[in-house]
């Protein structure tokens, strides 16, 4: 059943996410940059840390263009007070688009009267421009670079829309075993020979992406691929390390970095978070399990979701203690 929001809506929530997805590329630029927001005390730097999802061997590297974020994504939910707010950003490897473009196709099939009477905003230039921005980042501005779509493989959740993906977009699906790293370079395994890559639009996570510098038991990644990108051989969208992006407890610093970085409140209000690594946030939590969703900032946790009013009083008094343990 299609969700069907107006034009008039669209325009403000279409603004939100812009304005969103502006101030999240200019919070990874920093973090793997300057980090002037951890100099200031906007983002504590215990937060990022931390947290897996900031990786180290990254430091300094950045993509040609003009943008470190070339896809963005959100969560959204319509609020008691009818607004729309954002529950969560996804910034590693956004998935979605794929499932939207084929959900369009079966609708129109099964009731194109639909489209016939309405005035249905098309998707395809959303692909358009994001071969674009995709063709921006390629190393040292080559004109037709050749992309593949990493993905984890058919046992994957979303391989159909990998898949989908790869054939719409007309880019070669690749598992990491297709690829191999030769002189610095990513080169792909054709029945004509190696050919060399210049983008990976990549849906394995970050840190499976290379067992050589970052998780060393990956079978899904390619050996020195960090090296082939430190030297601008080849680009990886999302860059490896923006997964630090979908720390949830970013979003409680969040209104501090559109301030800075735009002199801006958010076009879109987001989800209210407090972060334990405060004492007074922290003391709140403890104060107001009932009403509260407790989260791990690592998306990846062995720690699971918590309803706060679906506690017992033995299991509110062992999450407290284990809030207070690790906060």
């Amino acid at each position: 059943i299609p969700l069907i929001i107006s034009g008039h809506e669209w325009k403000e929530i279409e603004r939100g996410l812009k304005q969103r997805a502006y101030v999240l590329n200019k919070v990874l630029e920093d973090l793997y940059g300057d980090r002037v927001l951890l100099k200031k005390g906007i983002i504590p730097p215990e937060l990022i840390y931390a947290h897996p999802g900031f990786l180290r061997p990254c430091d300094g590297i950045k993509l040609p263009g003009q943008h470190q974020l070339p896809i963005y994504a959100a969560d959204l939910s319509r609020g008691p007070d009818g607004k729309v707010w954002v529950i969560k950003d996804r910034a590693q490897a956004p998935s979605g688009m794929g499932y939207a473009l084929e959900n369009r196709n079966a609708l129109n099939r099964v009731i194109p009267e639909l489209f016939q009477h309405h005035q249905v905003a098309k998707l395809g230039n959303f692909f358009s421009s994001m071969m674009q921005a995709l063709i921006q980042i390629a190393p040292q501005g080559k004109e037709n670079p050749r992309i593949v779509l990493l993905t984890p493989g058919p046992h994957n959740e979303t391989y159909f829309e990998h898949a989908f993906l790869a054939s719409y977009l007309g880019i070669t699906l690749v598992q990491g075993e297709d690829l191999l790293m030769r002189d610095s370079f990513v080169w792909i395994k054709t029945v004509d020979g190696l050919e060399k890559v210049d983008i990976i639009l990549r849906r394995v996570d970050d840190v499976f992406c290379d067992p050589l510098e970052l998780r060393e038991d990956s079978q899904l990644g390619i050996p020195g691929l960090l090296q082939a990108v430190r030297k601008g051989n080849v680009t990886v969208a999302n860059p490896l390390g923006s997964s630090i992006l979908e720390n949830t407890g970013l979003m409680a610093f969040m209104h501090g970095a559109f301030r800075y970085f735009l002199n801006e409140d958010p076009v879109l209000p987001m989800i209210a978070t407090w972060w334990c690594g405060q004492k007074n946030e922290m003391d709140y939590v403890i104060d107001h399990l009932d009403t509260l969703v407790i989260k791990s900032i690592e998306r990846m946790s062995s720690f699971k979701t918590v309803m706060g009013s679906q506690l017992s009083r033995s299991e509110k008094q062992a999450l407290i203690e284990k809030i207070k343990f690790e906060p």
